[in-house]
């Protein structure tokens, strides 16, 4: 073995050690994905079980109907200017810089003070 030789099984042991640990990484950061993922699953199904059943009971108790509540979705989906099927809060202005913040931040991104969390949209008078 020459000195060559010797100079590229230095360089390639700590690779392979590092692309070992690399590949573990990778491994659990999918698994913790996958586990997350699972976990966002079955609160999206819970929460349309919910809504399910919500809707069941308003449509029985008032007499309104499916036309009714895809009205009403449409024009709540629209209140951020989109019809996307998300409802977006609008960028809250910081009490003080000033500037536009999104609503889910905690803190302004500009000078950091604390940014209230905005109110949900107010619901529309019955009819």
């Amino acid at each position: 073995m020459d000195i060559w030789d010797l100079f590229d099984q230095t360089e390639i042991d700590p690779s392979t050690g590092a692309s070992d640990a690399a590949r573990r990484d990778t491994s659990h950061t999918a698994d913790r994905l996958q586990l997350e993922v699972l976990r966002l699953e079955r609160k999206i199904d819970g929460l349309a079980l919910v809504s399910q059943a919500l809707w069941e009971l308003v449509r029985q108790e008032t007499g309104l109907k499916d036309t009714d509540i895809a009205r009403k979705i449409e024009e709540v989906d629209l209140r951020d200017g989109r019809r996307d099927g998300r409802l977006l809060p609008q960028p809250v202005s910081c009490t003080k810089c000033g500037r536009p913040t999104p609503a889910r931040q905690r803190t302004c991104m500009y000078c950091g003070a604390p940014v209230g969390q905005s109110d949900p949209p107010a619901a529309s008078p019955k009819r």
